[in-house]
């Protein structure tokens, strides 16, 4: 009776089976979903140890043609902070985004954190910037990318990759350093980067620190200057810690628009009767009590506007512009400049960043 008992409820798991593997398999965003979010832990690959040394995972140097983004939200509450305290993050931020600097490259290549055997991938997604929502993009967040089993539920995410670029098939065991794609902006993503995402039993986890967020506000800024979870903070940029990163400056000649800015910009060439100069910047991480220097300067090197502005709160991205309207005669035709400085005190003490940008009036 036993043995007819336990037959008969196999009987009825592999009917159940059946049944979820066909309702999966009639809708392939549920599919998609299932076989990329939960299997986090489905399989365990030959890696023993309690949590895995992390190799960095773009083919790049922080600082020279890549930049962090952002890094993972540590403050479970609505408030948010990062791995140093600071606000380069936003709420609920679950990753380390990594981009490249576009003045350089547009892409770079993706590789493997650490080894371990490929959980899921998905490619064929749209490319392009997300330049506001999109129902087409609900459910596909991560776009193109890669999860990786590295054992004792230890898993890497890796997302946003471009088109066409994944390089590895489920199953596959991967090696560290192994290609896994290329950097893009599929999913939910406003440029491109890679969002890189480390979790421990489905949580996750932040590798500058090895530990997940918490409902404390409190925070030490000097946990952060250890490896964490990296191998190597000097060959890995562990500790390549910006408070503020300049996203983009620019000079125009009418109040910019915060679209304009991040996804087009504006022309490098203007006419003299141009009815105004204006300055902008976008900050990403800006803490309370930043300080943003604005100088327009014209073709002599002369002063044409100058403006002050001190931030009252913290702001996870900032948008500001400033500038001077023409009057009666034409500006002088040129080359015109505008100078921003950002500075304050951080967490890890006085920053102060400058960037520029040009226009030509003729």
């Amino acid at each position: 009776m036993v043995w007819r008992s336990l037959f008969g409820g196999l009987i009825v798991g592999l009917v159940i089976a059946a049944i979820m593997y066909f309702f999966f398999l009639s809708d392939d965003l549920k599919k998609s979903e299932i076989e990329f979010r939960v299997l986090g832990t489905a399989h365990a690959a030959d890696v023993i140890g309690p949590a895995p040394s992390l190799s960095f995972p773009v083919a790049c140097t922080i600082g020279e043609d890549c930049w962090y983004m952002a890094f993972m939200d540590l403050d479970i509450r609505a408030t948010y902070h990062d791995h140093m305290c600071g606000v380069r993050t936003y709420d609920a931020h679950k990753g380390t985004d990594i981009a490249p600097n576009q003045k350089l490259v547009k892409t770079l290549d993706i590789l493997a954190a650490a080894p371990g055997r490929v959980l899921g991938t998905r490619d064929g997604l749209d490319d392009s910037p997300m330049q506001s929502e999109d129902p087409a993009r609900v459910n596909m967040e991560c776009g193109n990318g890669v999860r990786l089993d590295h054992g004792n539920g230890w898993t890497t995410q890796y997302c946003h990759m471009q088109k066409g670029s994944v390089a590895v098939a489920k199953g596959a065991v991967i090696k560290v350093g192994e290609k896994l794609g290329r950097i893009g902006s599929s999913g939910w993503s406003e440029l491109p980067h890679l969002h890189f995402q480390l979790e421990k039993d489905g949580e996750p986890i932040d590798p500058f620190l090895g530990d997940g967020p918490s409902e404390g506000g409190e925070c030490t800024a000097s946990r952060g200057l250890s490896t964490g979870l990296w191998q190597d903070a000097a060959d890995h940029n562990a500790d390549s810690y910006q408070p503020v990163y300049i996203r983009s400056v620019g000079l125009t000649t009418e109040a910019p628009t915060g679209k304009q800015v991040k996804f087009g910009g504006y022309p490098g060439i203007a006419n003299p009767d141009a009815g105004a100069l204006v300055a902008y910047v976008v900050l990403f991480g800006a803490p309370e009590g930043t300080v943003i220097n604005t100088r327009i300067e014209g073709p002599a090197g002369q002063t044409v506007h100058t403006a002050t502005e001190t931030l009252s709160r913290d702001f996870a991205e900032y948008f500001s512009f400033s500038g001077k309207k023409r009057r009666n005669q034409d500006w002088p035709s040129g080359l015109y400049t505008a100078r921003i400085e950002v500075s304050g005190t951080g967490t890890t003490g006085p920053y102060e960043f400058r960037s520029q940008a040009d226009l030509i009036l003729r």
